[in-house]
């Protein structure tokens, strides 16, 4: 299955840019486009540092695409 996210949406209502998330979170913004745009999956830990981030819980930022 693969693994969806509203990354790119909370980022925007929060007025932040990949370089804020990446800097909050200790990686690039690179790392944070790549996630945004599917090209590449959060481990556990930087999944915890983006929910901890935007204040969301892990389930509402990342979920299983359906129907696969």
């Amino acid at each position: 299955m693969k693994v969806c996210n509203c990354l790119k949406e909370c980022r925007k209502e929060r007025n932040a840019t990949l370089q804020d998330v990446g800097d909050a979170t200790l990686t690039d913004a690179t790392t944070i486009w790549r996630y945004e745009n599917d090209r590449r999956t959060p481990t556990l830990e930087m999944a915890l540092r983006l929910s901890a981030y935007f204040g969301k819980p892990v389930n509402e930022l990342f979920s299983l695409e359906k129907g696969l």
